[in-house]
């Protein structure tokens, strides 16, 4: 009987699911890490850390043999194979080499400008890539021409639809964009997303129900010279897009990845609605 007995529960045991608990911390000061990210590499699989730093992230055991990550902005990334990252239950992040933000006096007045959007579709609700309801680490992001030096000095979208009770919590990223990957022919397995230049997490809460919400960038000092991509990114758990949504263009390209370390998708903008759906986002920017 105890043969026939792990006979019937093998097959239960091969398909069960993993769940990891776990809290990320800072290798020196030993304080927690809140919203940093953890996902298998490549894969729609992923979750954030919460405000104490602790995670939950349930796995099918058929991914233990792929990588997962651990990334925060100010620390370096740390990588695992799943099968180890399991074992623990505790994730140090070393902290990354900061820069002195450089000090520029300049004798002209500022010019401002707006980048992205110029008017909101606000007949046009848009919402995150969806894993059975999940958005969690999600990202949608859009491409910005610019070729001047510019400083942010702020950011808005609208929000069309807002029905939950409490605060929402969303990070603001900015992101390189990979030389020669935005022309020509679209090919899925190619990249356009690079890295963030941003030095500091921006995250914010919202709470209004419906107008435009604005974001005041100039603490952050951040500036380009270069293309970008704007992003937004969902930290909260369950999200309906009856419930909550933004303005966003069916005309424009929209990139979008599901978690942390998936890959970047894009729809092409053509004026087919079928196609487009890139958000409608705003930068005000000075020069």
């Amino acid at each position: 009987m105890k043969y026939l007995s792990i006979l019937v529960f093998l097959p239960f045991c091969f398909h069960a699911q993993l769940n990891l608990k776990g809290i990320v911390l800072d290798e020196i000061t030993g304080q927690v890490i809140p919203y940093a990210n953890i996902g298998i590499v490549g894969k729609p699989v992923g979750t954030v850390s919460n405000e104490l730093g602790e995670y939950s992230l349930i796995l099918n055991p058929s991914l233990l043999s792929d990588s997962i990550k651990v990334s925060c902005i100010g620390y370096k990334e740390a990588a695992y194979l799943t099968s180890e990252f399991l074992k623990k239950d505790r994730i140090s992040l070393a902290r990354a080499a900061q820069q002195l933000a450089e000090v520029e006096i300049v004798s002209k007045k500022f010019r401002h400008l707006v980048l992205g959007t110029k008017k909101y579709s606000t007949n046009n609700c848009s919402g995150f890539a969806d894993i059975s309801g999940n958005w969690k680490g999600s990202e949608t992001a859009v491409f910005i021409k610019n070729k001047k030096t510019v400083y942010f000095e702020t950011f808005s979208f609208y929000v069309i639809q807002n029905k939950y009770p409490d605060s929402l919590l969303f990070r603001l990223m900015f992101y390189e964009r990979i030389p020669g990957r935005i022309k020509g022919k679209i090919n899925e397995n190619e990249n356009w997303v690079g890295p963030t230049f941003l030095t500091q997490a921006i995250i914010f809460k919202l709470a209004i129900k419906q107008g435009e919400f604005t974001l005041p960038l100039h603490s952050f000092n951040i500036k380009t010279s270069n293309d970008f991509f704007i992003s937004l990114e969902c930290l909260m758990d369950e999200m309906e897009i009856n419930k909550f949504c933004y303005a966003g263009s069916a005309e424009t390209g929209s990139f979008f990845k599901v978690k942390a370390f998936s890959k970047w998708h894009k729809t092409q903008g053509s004026g087919n609605r079928k196609s487009g759906g890139g958000a409608d986002f705003k930068l005000g920017v000075a020069y």
